[in-house]
């Protein structure tokens, strides 16, 4: 295996941990089962936690494919970009997560804190799965050229004379 091998492996976990922990949290706060929430922002966090390898495996993979025929630096340079912003919203949905965990585990607490931090835990995973499948969609276009916009439209058929 190599650097891109390493990085095609690892990007996709972090983007389908932190869908999965958002439905598990929307799923602890219809049941209303604390259980689901706890294993709600435990994935969040785990998925937080995949997005650094993800993103340090990014560099090298670049080296190997920016001289391959038809890769366009501007892709390249697009998914660096977004993946960057998402290293920091799952960040974000991480440290969200740890406080959320930290005081669902205080035993007989009653106040509104557990509640509160997995609210602000589902808000931010959803956002950052957002931010994260648009970095996902353009890491894609630097090798799967039919992915980009202007060649979603097929061309119209050359007319008969």
């Amino acid at each position: 295996m190599n650097d891109a091998h390493y990085h095609l492996l690892l990007n996709h976990l972090p983007i389908l941990g932190s869908l999965f922990g958002a439905l598990l949290l929307a799923s602890g706060f219809a049941t209303r089962s604390v259980s689901v929430l706890k294993a709600g922002m435990t994935t969040i966090l785990i998925s937080s936690l995949l997005t650094v390898p993800a993103y340090f495996t990014g560099e090298p993979a670049e080296e190997m494919v920016e001289r391959f025929a038809g890769v366009r630096h501007d892709d390249i340079e697009a998914h660096e970009e977004a993946a960057e912003f998402a290293l920091w919203a799952m960040g974000a949905a991480g440290a969200a997560a740890v406080m959320g965990l930290m005081t669902t585990s205080v035993r007989g607490s009653r106040s509104q804190k557990p509640r509160t931090w997995a609210v602000i835990t589902l808000i931010v995973s959803v956002l950052a799965f957002g931010v994260m499948a648009l970095a996902g969609i353009t890491g894609g276009q630097i090798r799967h050229s039919e992915l980009h916009k202007e060649k979603l439209i097929a061309p119209a058929p050359a007319e008969k004379k």
